[in-house]
């Protein structure tokens, strides 16, 4: 017969870094479908809704060739 723990396994996880895992997971995977030139769709207001490869690369801060944005210049 098993015993039980006293501790719930529920409480031994992470969830706040499961949550960041799949962040960091669907945003390399978006990246990548960027990289390769194809558009992905994701759903938004029960409607399909279709973003190029210049807009994924937009949401995460990448100009339209996949490269990170020249920082802001301070005072201008």
């Amino acid at each position: 017969m098993s015993q039980q723990t006293t501790e719930p396994m529920v409480d031994w996880i992470d969830h706040d870094a499961v949550n960041r895992a799949l962040e960091l997971a669907a945003r390399d995977a978006l990246l990548e479908h960027a990289r390769m030139g194809r558009s992905v769709c994701e759903g938004r207001g029960g409607k399909v809704v279709w973003f190029t490869p210049a807009e994924i690369f937009a949401r995460y801060g990448f100009n339209e060739f996949g490269r990170p944005l020249p920082a802001a210049v301070p005072g201008a």
